[in-house]
């Protein structure tokens, strides 16, 4: 069945390179093989979070992670900002449902979610995890609403967008995807386009980068922010994702990008293997990401790691409070989530915290902004 529907979405993209002269871009590739109706991988049918998926997330890893994020969003609320959350991308669900559990003051829960299969499994669990009066607060919308005022949360969403690569030899190219008769391959793609000239512009801002030099360009920001500006009044964002700073982004040894691709719970390099039946992510260009936020007309809030932001909002005295006595093995199993959230060698560091706000002046005393450009 999988290499049914693998086989279906390689003729489309190979018709489609074959209408381009043999080769298109790899965000549009990247765009097909993940968001093609019916076909790509979040749009298709296949089991993609937890154990019986491709990887795991920080809410399937631990109730606690919604829990805590909750303390964030009820102090939003007691500053001003009204209980409404809309979420992009809920994934299984189950950060909707340690939220909507921790948040009885929540007003209306509004998800963003583009597939049919997803907005499909996130309805049955929640129906299954939450009382019909928390769920009667949910709706599922196709596009963004009109004035909204609230939260808005995305968790591990940026590193899902379809992203250009370049290259250097010599002189900066944009590489695309080709396809040999067997397999696909990357191909010289253009000399010239944004994607390039935005690497030349980051690259005159750091350290030369070295010859033969592979990275990503993320190019979808400003356009994402500024609709986000057009569609809300008084709102707080906030961002959870794995990135860099461009300095680390772009490190003169990161010289292979940072595309990571999960096949059941194996991480790889290659996104040209598995097309629909694997996730393609990029790593987030934090500086970037916020200087598109400025841009657009959002304030910075605040910026850290995602181990400061969830202690700094009273992890372990959750993690206390939930401490089954006399039960030793689950009393391990909860040292272990807070390892795997918090620890630098884990997803402490790896996954960073970004809030902006617009037409309020709230407290992050948990986040500091200090380093952002921007």
């Amino acid at each position: 069945m999988e290499i049914e529907h693998s086989n279906r979405l390689i003729d489309c993209l190979v018709a489609e390179i074959e209408q381009q002269a043999g080769v298109i871009s790899f965000r549009e590739y990247m765009d097909q093989v993940l968001y093609r109706p019916g076909l790509g991988y979040y749009s298709a049918g296949k089991t993609k979070f937890g154990g019986a998926g491709d990887f795991i997330t920080a809410p399937e890893i631990s109730d606690l992670f919604g829990q805590t994020l909750a303390k964030q969003c009820e102090s939003f609320f007691q500053q001003g900002c009204a209980p409404n959350i809309l979420e992009f991308g809920a994934g299984s669900g189950r950060l909707c449902a340690q939220l909507l559990s921790s948040l009885p003051e929540t007003e209306s829960y509004c998800i963003i979610e583009l597939s049919a299969d997803l907005r499909q499994r996130q309805e049955e669990f929640l129906q299954q995890q939450l009382p019909q009066e928390r769920y009667d607060k949910l709706t599922w919308l196709d596009e963004l609403p009109l004035g909204f005022d609230g939260i808005v949360l995305a968790n591990e969403v940026l590193d899902a967008m379809p992203v250009h690569v370049v290259s250097k030899h010599q002189q900066w190219q944009e590489l695309g995807v080709g396809f040999d008769g067997r397999r696909f391959h990357w191909r010289h793609y253009a000399d010239s386009s944004d994607a390039v000239s935005t690497i030349q512009k980051i690259e005159s801002e750091l350290e030369p980068m070295p010859e033969g030099y592979c990275t990503e360009v993320n190019l979808n920001y400003k356009p994402w922010l500024r609709a986000l500006q057009a569609s809300t009044q008084q709102v707080v964002i906030m961002m959870i994702d794995y990135g860099y700073q461009q300095a680390q982004y772009y490190h003169p040894e990161r010289r292979e990008g940072t595309l990571i691709c999960h096949y059941r719970h194996r991480a790889h390099p290659d996104p040209l293997v598995y097309p629909g039946l694997q996730d393609i992510t990029a790593f987030v260009d934090f500086d970037a990401f916020s200087v598109a936020a400025i841009d657009s007309g959002f304030k910075i809030g605040g910026f850290s790691t995602q181990g400061h932001f969830l202690l700094a909002n009273g992890l372990l005295d959750l993690a206390a409070q939930t401490d089954p006595q006399g039960d030793t093995l689950a009393q391990l199993d909860i040292a272990q989530q807070v390892k795997t959230l918090t620890l630098p060698t884990e997803m402490g560091e790896k996954f960073k915290v970004l809030c902006l706000q617009k037409n309020l002046s709230l407290d992050f005393p948990a986040l500091a902004s200090a380093g952002l450009h921007g």
